[in-house]
This record gives C-alpha cells, structure tokens and sequence, in this order.
C-alpha cells in the first residue's frame, strides 16, 4: 500500500509540473527583440507589419515580459502566431496572454490570446 500511495504521488507531482502555465506581455518576434527587446516602450511600439516581415517571422516569436525576458515559442507556437497576427485588427500594442507548457525559456504553446 505504502508503495502505491509513493507511486501515485510521484504521478502527480509530475503533472504538476507539466500543468499550463500562462505567460503575459508583448508579442514579439525573436530578432527585433534581441536587439531593442531592452529599450523602453519596445514591446508597446512593436507593430503588426513587423511581425510579418520575412526576417521577424524566421527568428520566430516569443512573448516580451514585464521583466524584459523573452519567453520563446516552439515551431507549433510560432506556426499559431503567424495565423494569430494575420486576424489582429490592431497595429502596435499587441499585449497578450500566453498558455502553454513552460520548460526553461521556451513555451510550447496550447493558445494565445489578445489582453
């Protein structure tokens, strides 16, 4: 019995661990931010038409934090992003809300959603 209960915990530890994670800030591409990701305002002036140039959309996409951490995408995530940012109806200031599992600095991403 002792075993059992051991196990089962072990279990949902685990999933713990491996449960959703939402992340919030600015969505944008990985090579605009590695360069100005510090500056003030950067992710509040980021707009659509560069997450869509062919350079933005090859670095892939992450989510600038209040913290000035970018938190990466996976392949799926950047996949979601693409199609995300063709339906925004707004130019700059595209805060927001990332859930998905974290591991280290990257996200594999379930959904993205506008703040």
């Amino acid at each position: 019995m002792k075993k059992f209960a051991l196990i089962l915990f072990a279990a949902m530890a685990v999933s713990a661990f491996a449960a959703d994670t939402t992340v919030k800030g600015y969505l944008v591409d990985r090579a605009c931010a590695k360069e100005e990701g510090s500056k003030p305002d950067f992710g509040a002036k980021h707009t659509k038409d560069c997450l869509q140039m062919a350079d933005c959309v090859k670095a892939g996409y992450g989510v600038l934090t209040d913290d000035k951490k970018v938190i990466k995408f996976d392949n799926a995530g950047n996949e979601q992003a693409k199609k995300f940012i063709a339906d925004l109806k707004k130019d700059k200031d595209i805060k927001v809300a990332v859930t998905g599992t974290l591991k280290g600095d990257t996200i594999t991403v379930n959904k993205i959603e506008l703040q």
